[in-house]
């Protein structure tokens, strides 16, 4: 039987916003009780790091460089297609090993990537960045070049997958590989009035501030 998802198609944001609906839809996940796929966009050139990693500031001057509440390297968003996905405390995703759900998410990237690899632009490369050096999970080329790669938190509100992607993939493509492989079912969804008014706060408070980007963890 299909299961039933959220897909939340967002408008174009900057960074600091993109981050924080991401977070606002982790801490109100078990209200709405399925889970989320959104997909998004960048206002400007921007740079992605990780929690645990110090502030990459040789590419303040270029980007404009934002902490995630995920781990993981160094992204460039530039020409990538990324997404989030957010699943409700107890779902099958949540209870897996982060290894497990890590691999079963991007088989289905690897299904939406049949038809877009052809579409594969140059991504940035930089000392430690994200997509230099694959890991286990990550889908490759059959040359061994890093297509996709992601990040996860989680704990007792459910887990945040964010998931960037060195191609052009549509919408109907990326839902496609998730429909075939993890038999979802999509319905559009908009953020509530709850939800914005969290990630405002947010990006106010948290994600546009120097002393989350810059802290030293």
């Amino acid at each position: 039987m299909a299961e039933h998802w959220l897909l939340l198609r967002s408008p174009t944001a900057d960074p600091a916003c993109n981050m924080a609906i991401d977070e606002a839809l982790l801490r109100t996940a078990g209200a709405r009780s399925r889970p989320v796929l959104r997909i998004y966009s960048w206002s400007e050139p921007a740079v992605t790091f990780g929690y645990f990693q110090k502030f990459p500031a040789h590419l303040a001057s270029q980007y404009t460089v934002i902490r995630r509440p995920t781990g993981g390297g160094i992204v460039y968003h530039t020409a990538d297609t990324t997404y989030t996905v957010v699943v409700p405390p107890g779902h099958a995703l949540h209870t897996a090993t982060a290894q497990d759900a890590y691999n079963l998410l991007h088989r289905a990237v690897a299904g939406a990537l049949k038809s877009s690899i052809s579409n594969l632009k140059s991504i940035p490369r930089g000392s430690y960045e994200c997509f230099q050096n694959p890991v286990a999970g990550d889908v490759v080329t059959a040359a061994g070049a890093k297509l996709a790669g992601g990040a996860q938190r989680r704990g007792k509100s459910g887990m945040l997958h964010q998931g960037s992607i060195a191609a052009t993939v549509t919408v109907e493509q990326l839902t496609g590989g998730f429909r075939s492989v993890l038999d979802a079912e999509f319905a559009d969804y908009t953020l509530m009035p709850e939800e914005i008014a969290l990630a405002e706060q947010l990006t106010r408070e948290k994600y546009a501030t120097e002393a989350w980007n810059r802290r030293i963890t």
